[in-house]
């Protein structure tokens, strides 16, 4: 059984589309944007400080070059990966109910020096 790098405090909110947490995230690095893969659930979409509009500092937008409402005051947007969502491309939580499984690891080393090599 390998182990798991502990998940954040504030965590996106599942259960409002598309929103997300304002507290930092251990995963964050000052100016970088970072695309984090929840165990079995959303991409979450992290931001180092939010825009100057009140946004997330980035857009979402659709295959006809719309753009979506992005939640204001959020530094992060949950992205759904299960399809059950419907909210897509935000999460509403579906993939709890839907038996979705997505534990994918990058070969290197987490926050606090864990590897997830063993």
């Amino acid at each position: 059984m390998s182990e798991t790098a502990p998940e954040p405090a504030e965590q996106a909110d599942e259960g409002q589309p598309g929103s997300g947490h304002d507290a930092g995230s251990p995963w964050a690095r000052p100016g970088v944007i970072t695309l984090r893969c929840r165990e079995n659930g959303p991409l979450v979409v992290e931001v180092p400080g939010g825009s100057s509009s009140g946004g997330p500092g980035f857009r979402v937008i659709d295959h006809e070059g719309c753009e979506f409402q992005l939640p204001l005051g959020k530094r992060a947007v949950a992205l759904c990966r299960c399809g059950c969502s419907g909210t897509r491309p935000f999460c509403d939580g579906s993939h709890r109910e839907s038996g979705f499984r997505a534990a994918e690891t990058a070969e290197s080393t987490r926050p606090g020096g864990i590897s997830n090599q063993g």
